[in-house]
């Protein structure tokens, strides 16, 4: 699987583990700085790089469940390119 980078701990951090979190990081200031708004992350995927040099994450706002969105980051210029917001209403739950 790729080569492996150690912390300043010497434990082990594959590099896409490290560019996960940093494109994490990079999103969760984004949203706080541009929309105020206080996020968790609840998934987060890097795209092959033959796709593109792009972590897709998804979360909710903190304490807001239903209030969910989608972001991607590019981690070759480390910021975020698209930003998906979606509060849900219940207009549409089929139950």
């Amino acid at each position: 699987m790729g080569y492996q980078l150690l912390d300043k701990n010497n434990n082990g951090y594959n590099e896409e583990d490290k560019i996960i979190n940093h494109a994490k990081a990079t999103a969760i200031k984004h949203l706080k700085d541009k929309y105020e708004l206080d996020v968790e992350i609840t998934e987060a995927k890097m795209l092959p790089k033959y796709i593109a040099h792009e972590v897709i994450l998804e979360g909710n706002v903190i304490g807001s469940k239903e209030q969910d969105f989608g972001i991607s980051v590019n981690y070759e210029k480390k910021r975020s390119i698209i930003f998906q917001h979606e509060p849900r209403t219940g207009c549409c739950d089929p139950s």
